[in-house]
């Protein structure tokens, strides 16, 4: 991967968020199995044209010198410990933050944003410490329970006085037990998105279908009422069907506005996405 640095860094800055391959050649970590089969072949294929700048990697920067920290200071628990288990012609490997064998508990250190928290986006957290349980009990450890200790990087104290809702911590905790049935269906995800690699390696680029959706971070498609003269839309619904039928009752100062699907991810946050036929024509839903 390539690291520009067109803000003119310290080199020291720009050597610490030169990044190695994730991944050894054959092998797929927790976090790696929550991205879409063709962002990961992508990446990897193309890994010594993908550019980056430095300066987009700041966040990356302060996630890694927190974990350091918080590494550093020993208690009873097993830190940083790896495993591996092999799935099909493959193998899933994880890095555990801390593991509590006494409790059974894994605990996990991360950096969010405060919309993660508002809009209880936890999937992504809740797969990767499920395969972590997984590849534990797989190699003879018990866990019960897993928990991931966010800091919140854009957390604010005055918010959090006047909005019952919003986050009133700058630390939040998402927890969730371990139990045999969460277990079996891990297991069988893992299987799944494991053999779909597999399958993506063996077709060219443009063969490989696009990630999905969820994968995507795509909003679903909308249609919105509108009125000429107003820029907020009356009302927004899930088809075109009832948005029609709305806009017809309502008379001639009223028309549809089709919002599509937008893949959040695709434009921001993917790195392959020069290399992605489906970013490249323009791809929404």
């Amino acid at each position: 991967m390539k690291v520009t640095n067109k803000l003119h860094l310290p080199m020291a800055f720009v050597n610490a968020v030169t990044v190695k391959k994730h991944n050894e050649p054959g092998c797929f970590s927790a976090t790696t199995l929550n991205k879409g089969a063709k962002e990961i072949v992508l990446t990897d294929r193309h890994w010594d044209e993908i550019e980056v700048d430095a300066a987009d990697s700041v966040w990356a920067v302060w996630g890694t010198a927190v974990h350091a920290l918080l590494e550093s200071e020993k208690d009873d628990n097993f830190h940083e410990e790896s495993f591996r288990v092999a799935v099909g012609q493959s193998y899933v490997t994880g890095k555990v933050d801390s593991y509590d064998m006494e409790r059974g508990i894994i605990a996990d250190w991360k950096t969010a944003s405060v919309w993660k928290v508002q809009f209880a986006d936890f999937e992504d957290w809740r797969n990767q410490g499920l395969t972590y349980a997984w590849l534990l009990t797989r190699n003879g450890l018990e866990v019960k329970k897993c928990r991931f200790v966010a800091l919140l990087k854009d957390h604010s104290k005055t918010k959090a006085k006047t909005d019952a809702d919003y986050p009133q911590s700058p630390v939040f905790v998402y927890e969730f037990d371990v139990t045999p049935e969460l277990l079996a269906e891990t297991a069988e995800r893992i299987a799944n998105k494991v053999h779909e690699i597999e399958t993506a390696y063996t077709l060219a680029d443009d063969e490989i279908a696009p990630c999905s959706a969820a994968e995507r971070w795509a909003d679903e498609e909308k249609w919105a009422v509108m009125k000429n003269g107003r820029k907020s839309a009356v009302r927004v619904f899930d088809n075109s069907a009832d948005a029609d039928a709305m806009a017809g009752e309502l008379g001639n100062s009223y028309y549809v506005e089709h919002r599509p699907a937008i893949s959040r991810k695709c434009a921001d946050y993917c790195n392959c996405k020069m290399f992605c036929n489906f970013y490249r024509n323009g791809g929404t839903k």
